[in-house]
């Protein structure tokens, strides 16, 4: 009789179970980051997310919006967005105007999270800096103890067409290769890309950042912003289906059909420390935070997936300074130096941040707002090589990326 009880209230407990499932479906659906239970997209909601992406960069490609001023892009997207969730392509209560940080955030009918970007990812200021001469890369040997080890240069600025930044990584790759760094120069990256940074020693992103604010949770809704790290990598049906983990658990995000990365994404790609002591440097725009507010994100993913040193940048971070702290940073790791006496040494020449060295230009203009300074976690002592292998004097040469 006993167990004829028990067996009566196990099954109705399942009952329970089986009506409230039933009656509410998005729960048995959640994200990953809600329920834990792993998620993918079907072939229908990759369509309906198409539909809405192909829409998205119909404003964000066209002409009329690089005419616009933030405040029309905002009205033009929020437009757009409203029109698409009259469809039903995206969730009605989910679309959030982050006017600080240039950006409207929107879900998708599956789940997975979109964006409108209101601003240039190219400054003004930017453009008009100076630039330097190239130089020829010298042929070299490598250092007489062999190479220093590896690096990859995740290049996602631009295609490279007509660009006033890759000549710089070009050269910087053919010298470091000259000076025993093996490096390799990644043009076109894509988001399986940034989960093999565990074959270098070295992995340099140069990609442009942003922040992302969205809403979460099913009963109290709850808003988070984090930094994002911007692919050029379009959104398309197939790359939809493969990313669909990521997609839907907010590990990777689109903006503007393009895909972008969090700092999750990293620490999920390489958790159990598959990062195996890879040193990260990164030129992305509020990698660590804006605003005075110093947000560890991005670095912490890296961390927790087994890199033993990530450097970045607060705030915005002109393009110029950016890159020769880069610049002189690598050549005195080459040279055997630890990441926290090259980036002293890369301070000491170029200014404690962007700002000392952009008023150091003299271009009569105002400096922007915040000043950009780097920021290191992990293993400061890190190093490419120990002190002594490398015997040639890469640190002494003309840099190409200084004004």
């Amino acid at each position: 009789m006993e167990h004829t009880f028990y067996r009566r209230l196990f099954s109705a407990v399942c009952a329970i179970a089986l009506a409230f499932t039933a009656v509410c479906p998005a729960v048995a659906a959640a994200p990953e980051e809600t329920t834990g239970t792993p998620q993918t997209l079907t072939a229908s909601e990759v369509k309906e997310m198409q539909q809405t992406d192909a829409a998205v960069t119909a404003l964000t490609d066209s002409a009329a919006y690089a005419g616009m001023s933030e405040k029309e892009r905002q009205a033009a997207a929020l437009a757009q967005l409203d029109e698409l969730a009259a469809q039903g392509l995206v969730k009605k209560d989910s679309i959030y105007v982050d006017a600080k940080n240039g950006m409207v955030s929107f879900t998708y009918s599956c789940g997975a999270l979109g964006g409108i970007l209101l601003t240039d990812t190219e400054s003004e200021a930017d453009a008009a800096l100076p630039g330097p001469e190239m130089e020829d890369a010298p042929a070299l040997l490598a250092a007489e103890n062999g190479t220093v080890g590896n690096a990859v240069i995740y290049y996602a600025f631009d295609n490279g067409v007509n660009s006033n930044r890759y000549p710089y990584y070009s050269y910087m790759k053919d010298y470091w290769n000259g000076y025993g760094l093996d490096t390799h120069l990644d043009m076109m990256v894509t988001v399986s890309d940034l989960k093999r940074m565990a074959d270098y020693d070295l992995a340099i992103l140069s990609a442009h950042g942003a922040y992302y604010t969205y809403e979460y949770g099913w009963l109290w809704k709850k808003q988070a912003t984090a930094p994002i790290i911007l692919l050029l990598e379009k959104s398309d049906f197939w790359n939809d289906l493969r990313y669909g983990l990521e997609l839907l658990s907010h590990r990777v995000i689109k903006v503007n059909g393009c895909y972008a990365v969090t700092g999750d994404f990293f620490g999920n790609a390489y958790r159990g420390g598959k990062l195996n002591g890879t040193i990260v440097l990164s030129e992305t725009c509020e990698f660590y935070g804006r605003s005075g507010h110093v947000d560890t994100a991005l670095s912490d993913g890296l961390l927790s997936g087994g890199a033993k040193a990530v450097a970045g940048f607060v705030n915005n971070v002109y393009s110029v300074y950016s890159r020769s702290m880069l610049w002189a940073t690598v050549n005195r790791m080459i040279e055997g130096e630890t990441l926290q006496q090259a980036i002293d040494y890369g301070l000491e020449v170029y200014g404690e941040n962007d700002i000392v060295w952009y008023l150091n230009q003299n271009t009569g203009r105002r400096p922007h707002a915040a000043a950009s300074y780097p920021i290191i976690q992990g293993d400061a002592a890190a190093r490419l090589t120990a002190p002594g292998t490398a015997t040639n004097s890469a640190a002494e040469q003309q840099t190409p990326a200084a004004a």
